[in-house]
C-alpha cells in the first residue's frame, strides 16, 4: 500500500471510522505478529502483543504526526510495548526457548513455502541455526536486525522507530551481523 493510501486510512481513522481501522489492522496485522512472536517465541503472548499494539494505536492515532510515515510510528508502539513486556518479566534477552509442543519458536514462523521436501528440510535447519544465532544478541543488536531484515524497514526507518541516530542503528546492525556470521561459521 502507498503513502498516499495510508495516509487517508488513517485519516480516517482519526475521525472514528471502524472500516479504516480494520484495513490498518489488515495493512500491517500479518507483519506485527511476526514481529511479536520472533521477539517473545510465544503464540500466545504475540497474539495478546499484536490486540495490544493495535489497542495502543486506537488511543495514540492522535499524536500520530502526518509528516513521519506510518509504519515508522507503529513500529515505535510496538517496539515500545516489547520494552513493557521484557520489562514486566524481567526478561533482558530471547534465549533458545521451545514452544508449549517443544518445537523452536522459529520453525512456527510462517515463511515462504517451497514444494521440494529436501528445500523444506534445508530451510528448517536454516532457521534453527537462525533462532540460535539471533537469540545469542544483545537485545538492541537483535531487534535492529529484526526490523531491518525481517520487517524489511529502511536504516533511517529503523533509527526513527527506535529513537537513536542512524548511526547507532548502523553500527547495531553492523555489530549484529558480525556476531551472527561468527556464530553461523561454528555451526
Amino acid at each position: 500500500m502507498d503513502n498516499k493510501r495510508i495516509a487517508e486510512i488513517v485519516a480516517s481513522a482519526r475521525s472514528g471510522s471502524e472500516q479504516a481501522y480494520r484495513q490498518l489492522v489488515e495493512a500491517y496485522g500479518a507483519n506485527l505478529m511476526r514481529y511479536f512472536y520472533r521477539n517473545t517465541g510465544h503464540q500466545a503472548e504475540a497474539e495478546d502483543l499484536l490486540q495490544e499494539v493495535f489497542l495502543r494505536l486506537v488511543r495514540s492515532l492522535k499524536n500520530y504526526k502526518e509528516n513521519e510515515r506510518f509504519e515508522v510510528w507503529l513500529y515505535r508502539l510496538a517496539r515500545n510495548l516489547l520494552i513493557d513486556y521484557w520489562r514486566k518479566r524481567k526478561i533482558l534477552y530471547i534465549d533458545d526457548r521451545l514452544d508449549e509442543e517443544g518445537d523452536s519458536w522459529l520453525a512456527n514462523v510462517p515463511a515462504e513455502t517451497t514444494d521440494k521436501p529436501h528445500d523444506m528440510l534445508e530451510l528448517a535447519e536454516a532457521g534453527d541455526e537462525l533462532q540460535r544465532a539471533l537469540a545469542g544478541l544483545p537485545v538492541e543488536q537483535r531487534q535492529t536486525l529484526l526490523m531491518r531484515y525481517f520487517s524489511e524497514m529502511s536504516f533511517e526507518e529503523v533509527a526513527q522507530a527506535q529513537n537513536v541516530p542512524i548511526g547507532t542503528v548502523l553500527a547495531r546492525a553492523h555489530r549484529g551481523l558480525g556476531k551472527l556470521r561468527q556464530w553461523l561459521k561454528k555451526e
